[in-house]
């Protein structure tokens, strides 16, 4: 019993359950909103238009996030391009000695205090997203 003969082999090939019809579905639409749209309302409309659950989409944006902060942080390249819309970088400012000079408002001499050195992020738009814009 363990060899087929042809055509019991034949016949179980043609016996393959039927694909199912692929249902007809929409292309997602955004629309524009009149308010800042929260966390949550961009998590629902990603997870209605991607056909996955919210719990998904959170964990996707978690991750994105762990992955900025690896790339943006002081082991990284201090570089993120975010899906070709727009590049995050770190701008490292370094440290101010006090010194003296004069208010512009009040044309007094003052002592400005010194700064500690820093490091800031700033986020430049891609041509791509100054199109979509305009």
């Amino acid at each position: 019993m363990a060899t087929m003969t042809k055509k019991s082999a034949a016949k179980k090939s043609t016996k393959t359950a039927k694909a199912p019809k692929a249902s007809a579905k929409k292309a997602f639409k955004p629309t524009s909103s009149s308010k800042v749209r929260t966390r949550s309302q961009i998590i629902a409309e990603l997870a209605f238009a991607s056909d996955i659950k919210k719990s998904v989409v959170k964990e996707v944006f978690e991750n994105l996030g762990t992955m900025i902060g690896c790339d943006l942080g002081g082991r990284g390249p201090g570089v993120f391009s975010f899906m070709g819309l727009m590049k995050m970088k770190t701008v490292k400012k370094p440290a101010t000695k006090e010194r003296t000079g004069v208010n512009p408002f009040t044309k007094e001499t003052q002592v400005f205090k010194a700064k500690p050195a820093s490091k800031k992020v700033r986020v430049r738009p891609t041509k791509a997203l100054n199109e979509m814009v305009s």
